[in-house]
This record gives structure tokens, sequence and C-alpha cells, in this order.
């Protein structure tokens, strides 16, 4: 069980972390003018973080992995809510659903016919989870890099952990610089994976709370990965 524990927990890691990325970088209000320093770019997007409670949109993942060496697509939509709710459905190529009330964090397989169960506040998927409950600090947990300008004019912001971070290595943000929006996010794990991640037609309009309270349909095996 301990092997399959890591197994699952590794992929569910993939969701989680860029879960803490969208729930981090909160993508700036259309119409707010830029900073021209790094400095002023971070209090931004620190600042519309503790503004956005809810968020959609659609979008595309693309994770290239080191060993075996391979890319793969994935497509579907994402839903975040504070304080501490998310869910990602996933729809290509498969169904798999990551939801999460802010106490329970379920990974759905629909192909398997299996559900896993991991009480959040019991794992190490905690600490990767608190942006999510209001808890973090950009300038407090993260050293930042501003960098120069990519080719469709996004300013990369590279965010490397100040502690002892299991789950990712870094994160980057890719924020228009006249509104201030993050419309992409890449995160490298400790092993060198890359995921990479495109959002596409936001919203910020109120979501239900019962969108992100998961309960496994009738017939589905649910195996709990309780760390205790």
């Amino acid at each position: 069980m301990q092997v399959g524990a890591d197994l699952v927990g590794s992929t569910l890691m993939k969701g989680i972390a860029t879960a803490a990325v969208l729930a981090l970088s909160a993508p700036a209000l259309a119409g707010e003018p830029a900073g021209a320093g790094g400095s002023d770019v971070l209090a931004r997007v620190q600042a519309f973080y503790e503004k956005t409670t809810d968020y959609r949109a659609s979008f595309r993942q693309v994770v290239t992995t080191r060993s075996p060496r391979r890319t793969f697509t994935r497509r579907g939509t994402v839903y975040f809510k504070k304080p501490g709710m998310m869910r990602w459905d996933y729809k290509i190529p498969d169904e798999v659903f990551y939801v999460s009330d802010g106490e329970v964090l379920w990974s759905y397989e629909v192909e398997e016919g299996v559900a896993y169960r991991l009480p959040v506040r019991r794992s190490d998927l905690f600490e990767a989870l608190r942006f999510l409950t209001g808890a973090g600090d950009l300038t407090r947990d993260f050293d930042a890099d501003v960098e120069k300008p990519i080719d469709s004019g996004l300013v990369p912001v590279r965010l490397t952990p100040k502690g002892d971070e299991r789950m990712f290595r870094s994160v980057t943000l890719f924020v228009d610089p006249v509104t201030g929006e993050t419309r992409e996010t890449e995160v490298v794990d400790p092993t060198g994976n890359v995921s990479h991640l495109w959002f596409e037609g936001p919203s910020y309009a109120p979501l239900p709370a019962e969108g992100f309270r998961f309960r496994p349909p009738e017939g589905v095996r649910v195996e709990d990965l309780d760390p205790r």
C-alpha cells in the first residue's frame, strides 16, 4: 500500500502544486496599471491574490518528464474558492478529478474506477496548500526573481521556496505587464519534471461550495491514503 500511496501522491502533487501557484498568482483586475519595478509586480500579485476569492478557467497542461523522457498534454477546467477549496476536472485524454474542500483531497480516476482519499492536514500536502487557505505570503515564503519579458510580452516571475520545500523546486508566473494578470504558470518538481499550464477564459464569479464536495459514485472503489 505504501508504494501505491507514493505513486498516487506524486500524481496528486501535479495538481496540488499548480493549484497553489494559481492561488498565489490570483490574476490581476483588468485595467489596473502595472508598476515598472520588480517589487511593484510582486506587491500587485500579492494584493490581488488577497482580494480574489473565486476563480474558474479552462486550462491546457503540458508535462515533460525526465525519466523516462516524454511529453504529454492534458486539458480540462480548474475551479478555486477560498478558503482552501479547489477542483481540477481533467477531460483530455482521460477523465481524472482532483477535488478538495480544504479538509479532504480526493483523486478520482474514472477509467480505473477508483477514488483516493487523503486528509489534507495530516499529510505533507498541507504546506503546499498554505496559499489556498489564505496563510501564504509571497515575499515571506519565496525568493522572487522578476525576469525580462519573453517574446509574447509576458513577464516571468520565478519563485524559489525559501524553506525545505519537498513538493516543488520552483514555480514561475507569466504575468501580463499591463494588467498584471497571470496567464501561464510553470512548476518544476524536485526531480526536474516540468508542468506548464495555460489558462483561458478566466471568470471570477462566485462559485457554490457544493461543487468542491466529492462523493464517490456508486460502485467506485475507495482507497484511504491517511498517513497515520
